[in-house]
């Protein structure tokens, strides 16, 4: 992509849609804008001019004929100028929490009342044609509070959804010898487990609590239930950004039950809508420059690509082979230059990518000779894979309406509607949210 670059966001202060320019300055690309009423607004967005040229995922861009909605980001719906089908769709079951997480993106902890089972059973039924064969991640605020959790979990499977993930810090998990097998039975593939690192200082400074101990119970319970788990950081710099080494090699001590790593630098959005300063952000060639030195060498950034169904700069993977807990073998290769895959073929490469990964059995499958030499080495072989990824969300300082155009991640809304994960957490400066009003 050359740059300068035009493009479209929204003023921080009231989400106004405005024009934007991505420029480059010594190493750093910087969006740039102006709202007629509150005026200039400048955030760095990537760290390392040459890789962002170099940046290149293996889906095609949208058709330009398509256009766009000049409502866009206020009126989602999905729209008809949406580009990307749905991969994962979000469930939000409840609003509360018990903890108070400084960067909770969902500012969750509101005493609500959850909406019965019987409602979100129904929003399930209704949704099922919208999303196809997406992922379906049960979210909130805390999913674990509500006792009827595992009939969720059954009510999607019955629903036809082939996967379940469960959005969770975990506590529940590693109080409740019982729960991790109850869901399992249900019909849950994976866990994604809120696991920020290994030192106290970090734990404290990000959840307000010494989670550590509780955290490493919750993956022993998946272990003894036959659970997978991924472990999601949130990265702040300055406080966990030096343990990511340390979180990989956890991870993989843990295997087969840890599959992988997804790691979510912070976004200003939520709870941590504050004005951010740009020494503050960190970039995806920062992350993968910080696994990099951090592994010593284990984890390479030339292991990663772009994900083949959102937008190029939203997120970024490594899928390995383990053999040993300081040896991973990295798998795949560097994508097709000529970014030929069409939104149809992101959807199903993608959930069927994370399914493989994250949700896989250790049982050993008959080959069909289907499939590329990947998928037929998997089922002749019966292995779990170990992945090593990242996801930068958006918020109102660098907002690109294109990215969120291709959002694949879809926040299922109380009133039916589908709206990209990025537009539904959005908030202005002040904290107003675009979207979200709890679960609803």
């Amino acid at each position: 992509m050359r740059l300068p670059d035009e493009t479209e966001s929204v003023c921080p202060v009231c989400l106004r849609p405005v024009g934007a320019l991505l420029v480059p300055e010594g190493d750093e690309v910087f969006m740039k804008k102006s709202c007629p009423e509150h005026g200039d607004f400048s955030c760095v967005v990537w760290r390392g001019v040459e890789s962002w040229k170099a940046w290149r995922g293996p889906k095609a861009p949208p058709a330009p004929e398509l256009g766009r909605n000049p409502a866009c980001p206020g009126a989602c719906g999905l729209c008809s100028f949406h580009a990307q089908k749905t991969c994962a769709v979000v469930l939000d079951v409840t609003s509360r929490c018990l903890l108070r997480c400084p960067v909770c993106f969902a500012d969750a902890g509101s005493e609500d009342p959850d909406p019965p089972l019987e409602l979100l059973l129904e929003r399930m039924e209704k949704m099922r044609p919208q999303v196809g064969e997406a992922v379906l991640q049960l979210s909130g605020g805390e999913p674990t509070l509500r006792p009827d959790l595992p009939l969720l979990v059954e009510g999607a499977r019955k629903r036809g959804f082939g996967a379940v993930q469960l959005n969770t810090n975990g506590l529940a998990l590693a109080e409740d010898p019982a729960l991790a097998p109850r869901l399992r039975d249900a019909g849950l593939g994976w866990v994604f487990l809120q696991f920020d690192g290994l030192s106290e200082r970090s734990s404290r400074r990000l959840r307000d609590k010494d989670l550590r101990e509780p955290r490493e119970r919750a993956v022993e319970a998946c272990a003894r239930a036959e659970l997978g788990v991924v472990l999601v950081p949130t990265l702040v710099r300055g406080v966990n950004d030096g343990e990511l080494g340390d979180l990989v090699r956890f991870a993989l001590g843990h295997f087969p039950t840890v599959r992988g790593v997804h790691v979510q630098p912070m976004s200003f959005f939520g709870r941590y809508s504050l004005e951010p300063q740009d020494h503050r952000r960190i970039t995806l060639p920062e992350v993968l420059a910080l696994l990099e030195e951090q592994t010593g060498g284990m984890v390479r950034r030339e292991h990663f690509h772009p994900a083949g169904c959102e937008h190029e700069r939203c997120s970024c993977r490594g899928t390995y082979r383990v053999e040993g807990p300081g040896r991973l073998v990295p798998l795949g290769g560097t994508p097709c230059a000529c970014r030929s895959q069409s939104a149809e073929e992101g959807r199903s490469r993608a959930v069927e990518s994370v399914r493989r990964r994250w949700g896989a059995s250790l049982e050993k499958r008959d080959d069909d000779g289907a499939g590329d030499a990947l998928d037929r080495f998997l089922r002749q072989e019966g292995r779990v894979l170990f992945s090593v990824s990242a996801m930068a969300f958006q918020d109102a300082w660098n907002l690109d309406l294109r990215r969120l155009r291709e959002c694949c991640i879809h926040a299922a809304a109380p009133d039916g509607r589908l709206v990209p994960f990025c537009a539904w957490n959005l908030t202005a400066a002040d904290g107003t949210p675009l979207y979200r009003r709890g679960a609803g």
